[in-house]
């Protein structure tokens, strides 16, 4: 009786759609070659921030000024400088390695801004949209309103006890919209809204607590409509078009000119300028999932909303957010790089790559290319290495695109 050869099976890999998507983005020579890029100028700047110290403010030498580059010493230039010098003797490489911490500094944190912000308002947005709000929901989402309205009286009168006051009445408008009469509700609540924004304000002086008290009586009277969730989503999504419809640059210069200039106040600026983009992208992509099998599913075992939106809907967002996060990195930079250009991003001597444009495109009328060249090369490099990084993620992460 002849013996069965038995093979032994061999164990199947284990395969997950995040390993499947990173295959197919190490697999493309275009991703490739974004993601080199990014890496060496992440770990170029951070490297050199840590490890190289540098004092822009003790940096020059009056001697060196303009020189051009060079790899050895020469009796003319006894130290070595690859990019050049600048028009105060400092040395152009690096500047440039270190400008490029400040430069995507600004554009990790101010796309973390529009992501944070414009995000959650998509997310929310999108949701409630079609989902009716519970009654704990609608009382934070009065009382955030009352936070938001209320801060403005607080600002003129220098009284932050005023937001917290104007919370207070957002929530207690949510308990008492289905209790009392339309009439009732409309006396007490905008007459609540004006003694908030005038009593606090009356230590400052009468003038403001005349402007407080007309605010208070305004924010009274909305936070007596009855706010539910497709109107939420009209009103968040209507805010949108607002910021939208103002040239970016003009509204990121605005807002910088009221704060004042400086690389914190630029990532403000420039984050306050994509919200919009990623709450429209968020509250498009919740919206074709919100009527997804699983979405119901969850819905009808009595999964509570914070379950479904953070459990089901918003693991499921992550492929356009991540590919529009890296994408708007890239315009985040060229942001950063023009404000720093006109004056309004880093402040000189602090090293930022478009502070040296601004610093240095005077001189290419007297030869001196160097000092221009190479923060604008350092520019459209980091950007091009975002970009490509961002297609090669957007076709890993939809197979669809690779069929």
């Amino acid at each position: 009786m002849s013996e069965r050869l038995v093979i032994p099976e061999l164990p199947r890999r284990r395969r997950t759609l995040w390993g499947d998507a990173w295959r197919r983005l190490i697999a493309s020579p275009t991703a490739r070659l974004g993601m080199a890029i990014v890496v060496i100028f992440i770990l170029g700047t951070v490297l050199a921030h840590f490890f190289w110290p540098y004092d822009p403010r003790t940096d020059l030498d009056y001697s060196l000024k303009l020189k051009p580059p060079n790899l050895r010493p020469t009796p003319e230039i006894p130290s070595i400088h690859p990019f050049g010098t600048d028009k105060l003797g400092r040395d152009v490489f690096r500047r440039v390695v270190h400008g490029g911490w400040n430069s995507l500094r600004v554009g990790v944190i101010s796309v973390g801004i529009s992501l944070t912000v414009g995000g959650l308002l998509g997310l929310l947005a999108g949701f409630y949209e079609s989902v009716p709000l519970t009654a704990g929901e609608r009382m934070g989402l009065m009382a955030g309103i009352g936070l938001a309205l209320g801060s403005v009286p607080a600002w003129i009168a220098g009284q932050p006890v005023q937001a917290v006051l104007f919370a207070a009445l957002g929530a207690m408008s949510a308990t008492i919209a289905a209790s009392w009469p339309n009439g009732r509700r409309w006396l007490i609540l905008p007459a609540a809204g004006l003694f908030i924004g005038a009593l606090p304000s009356l230590f400052v002086s009468p003038y403001v607590a005349l402007v407080c008290g007309v605010l208070g009586l305004i924010i009274g009277g909305i936070l007596t409509f009855p706010l539910g969730g497709s109107l939420f989503s009209n009103i968040v999504m209507r805010l949108m078009d607002v910021i939208l419809a103002f040239p970016s640059i003009l509204l990121a210069i605005a807002i910088i000119a009221f704060l004042g200039p400086g690389l914190d106040r630029a990532m403000i600026a420039i984050g306050f300028v994509g919200i919009p983009t990623y709450a429209r992208l968020m509250r498009a992509t919740v919206l074709s999932l919100v009527q997804r099998d699983y979405v119901l599913a969850a819905q009808a075992v009595g999964s509570g909303h914070p379950r479904i939106l953070f459990r089901h809907i918003l693991p499921n967002t992550l492929s356009p957010i991540i590919v529009q996060s890296t994408l708007g990195l890239g315009s985040a930079i060229i942001w950063a790089g023009a404000l720093g250009f006109l004056g309004l991003g880093a402040i000189p001597p602090e090293p930022e790559w478009g502070a040296m444009l601004g610093d240095s495109y005077r001189f290419l009328t007297s030869g001196a290319w160097w000092a221009v060249t190479f923060p604008g090369v350092a520019i459209m490099l980091s950007v091009l290495g975002f970009n490509l990084l961002g297609d090669g993620l957007r076709d890993a992460l939809d197979p669809r695109l690779t069929r």
